[in-house]
């Protein structure tokens, strides 16, 4: 426990720091460390597969830390191909690379490749869209609303993971999900998702009264907004889960000192944070915005 909570500070405090690089406006502070974490991220999915194609191991963890600069510094309108081109021909290459090692490679490693190069990649693609959302949007949002929005997104992958286990080791007799994860509990879950309203809630009181000017964030959308995402997120970690389990391994990874590894740690957020942003937009299509 005393490993667990060491290492959960000294990571809050890095991420803390990114934020304020964020909320500063500094260009580009982010993809770079996103990129490392993604690109870490699909080599422990290929491990965790037990791939022994190092090629497509390789080819899967360049595309995953590119993929976060490509979507900050916004390359898809600086090159002259289509996006969706770029993606066809990736897809071709692993296939190409099945192809040469096929001895050695099965499809759900390519399957896996590709969710780890560009399907997390792109989640955490979704951090920049709403970063700049105070760009593409400024009569309604300034920049403190975005960095409020992604410490909102962050409280429901990772307060609510925490106030669910404390909960549910407290209180929790009834089993989530037993053959996926059976140290989840409905009462840790619900304990998780009301830890994350609090959360939500009490900083935005804190934002509002000290940092916002706009008045587009109301503190009802955020608790609606915080049940919807906490509760998904939750999904998100078992989902993560269940490939954990379909190959017999218990963690992703070890980088994380009694955490595991990123996606052990990442998990909700990869989930969290694209819903975020489609409630964000949904809400900006139907006030016709």
């Amino acid at each position: 426990m005393k490993v667990r909570i060491i290492t959960g500070v000294i990571c809050a405090f890095i991420v803390i720091m990114l934020l304020v690089g964020t909320g500063l406006g500094y260009p580009g502070v982010m993809s770079i460390p996103m990129g490392v974490i993604t690109a870490i991220a699909a080599y422990e999915i290929m491990r965790v597969s037990k791939c022994k194609n190092k090629v497509l191991t390789a080819v899967s963890m360049i595309g995953a830390a590119a993929g976060p600069a490509f979507v900050d510094f916004e390359l898809q309108e600086r090159i002259p191909v289509p996006t969706s081109v770029l993606i066809i021909a990736y897809v071709i290459l692993l296939l190409l690379i099945m192809l040469k090692g096929y001895e050695k490679t099965k499809f759900e490693n390519v399957a896996l490749a590709l969710f780890g190069s560009v399907a997390i990649p792109g989640a955490f693609g979704t951090f920049f869209e709403v970063r700049d959302l105070c760009v593409d949007y400024p009569h309604l949002f300034q920049r403190s609303h975005c960095v409020f929005l992604i410490l909102c997104a962050m409280y429901c992958a990772w307060m609510c993971d925490t106030w669910a286990y404390f909960v549910g080791s407290r209180f929790g007799k009834h089993k989530l999900s037993p053959n996926i994860s059976p140290k989840k509990s409905v009462e840790g879950a619900i304990g998780g998702v009301v830890g994350s309203i609090v959360f939500c809630v009490a900083t935005y009181f804190v934002c509002d009264r000290f940092f916002f000017v706009i008045d587009t964030v109301k503190w009802w959308m955020v608790a609606l907004g915080a049940i919807v995402v906490s509760i998904l997120g939750m999904c998100g970690d078992l989902s993560a889960s269940v490939i954990k389990r379909n190959f017999g391994e218990k963690d992703f990874g070890n980088i994380f000192p009694g955490h595991g590894g990123v996606l052990d740690r990442m998990d909700s957020f990869l989930v969290t944070m694209p819903v975020l942003y489609v409630i964000i937009q949904i809400g900006l299509a139907v006030a016709g915005k």
